[in-house]
């Protein structure tokens, strides 16, 4: 990460760890964290809620092979929701530094999201936010355009200690064909054959050492995930 890049942004970069992890390994980690941790306040039914996330990339892909090579610096642009019927949607840029991660956010309108979605990066412009205007900037002059849908489960548990988030997706599913993030009937897939999940663990400066010593009995592997590139490695 360059310094320059700290003083551009003036927020908080945070380390992001991910897991595989198998159902065994979640159960076990899940009994522990919700015995020592916070439940979001978001979760419903099962602990869990629901992400539904739209990428967009280049023409040519820039993103996604920016991922595939390992670059340092690279970033993912997507619209979320958490709701189909909610009116306002999550424009996000996820920049990732090395090892740290920057995310970048500003609520748009449900009929802007569904514009942008059908090409008319213009909507963005009304917003005056550095972020929109941002994305408006990739969008026009690499010809960013929406690839995947992906969808999931989140269980998730919080720790005020360094701003500690501890996620658990499950049932992660995608599409190609179709790019209305607000059906309800969307035909999706799942990624993975088998019931396996990812586990995230994001953080300010550093671990507590009884997080650590939780975490290093996961039956797991640690991995540079995305779930942008397995989706569209899976078509």
């Amino acid at each position: 990460m360059m310094k320059n890049d700290k003083q551009i942004y003036n927020r908080v970069y945070r380390n992001e760890i991910k897991f595989y992890i198998d159902n065994h390994g979640y159960m076990h980690l899940s009994k522990l964290l919700s015995k020592t941790l916070s439940l979001d306040k978001n979760s419903g039914s099962n602990n869990e809620y629901w992400i539904r996330s739209l990428y967009f990339d280049s023409m040519y892909d820039r993103d996604y092979f920016d991922k595939v090579v390992g670059s340092q610096n690279r970033k993912k642009i997507r619209l979320r929701i958490y709701d189909i019927a909610q009116e306002k949607v999550k424009l996000e840029i996820k920049n990732k530094f090395d090892q740290y991660m920057l995310k970048e956010s500003v609520t748009i309108g449900r009929q802007d999201a569904i514009d942008l979605i059908k090409g008319n990066k213009e909507v963005l412009l009304k917003y005056n936010n550095k972020t929109a205007n941002r994305v408006y900037y990739f969008m026009n002059k690499e010809f960013y355009q929406p690839k995947v849908i992906v969808d999931y489960k989140r269980e998730a548990y919080t720790c005020p200690v360094q701003d500690i988030r501890i996620t658990f997706d499950k049932d992660i599913r995608t599409t190609i064909t179709d790019f209305n993030i607000f059906d309800d009937k969307l035909n999706t897939i799942p990624i993975f054959k088998q019931h396996t999940m990812v586990m995230e663990v994001k953080y300010n400066r550093f671990l507590p050492d009884w997080i650590k010593d939780m975490l290093s009995n996961i039956n797991g592997d640690k991995c540079a995930i995305s779930k942008y590139c397995l989706s569209r490695n899976i078509f």
